[in-house]
């Protein structure tokens, strides 16, 4: 079975190719589709010159370290709330249960 390569598949490819992160076999087919298809990629190498939205944010290790702890940090705290909330929601449920069944009991 053929492929037939588009502009769609080289746009969705295009970032990783730009980034480095494409493999060897999308690095050959996206510079042999631009080669082919010189419009497009000339309006791709456009597009680079569009100013990004958000500046691209370098981290030193040692930030991204404490980034990452506070996020996991973060995480605990919820995960500790949401198993707080669920033994408080079973301790109603549980007294709900245990009234119902006194007074059925003590009613008969």
């Amino acid at each position: 079975m053929k492929f037939e390569v588009t502009r769609d598949v080289v746009s969705d490819l295009w970032p990783l190719y730009e980034s480095g992160e494409a493999s060897m076999d999308s690095r050959t087919l996206v510079d042999a589709f631009l080669a082919e298809d010189r419009p497009f990629a000339a309006r791709l190498l456009e597009s680079q010159k569009v100013p990004q939205v958000m500046p691209a944010v370098r981290l030193s290790p040692d930030a991204e370290r404490r980034l990452l702890d506070d996020a996991r940090e973060r995480a605990q705290t919820k995960m500790v709330l949401i198993g707080l909330a669920i033994a408080v929601a079973g301790v109603v449920l549980l007294a709900i249960v245990g009234a119902g069944a006194f007074l059925t009991f003590y009613r008969s």
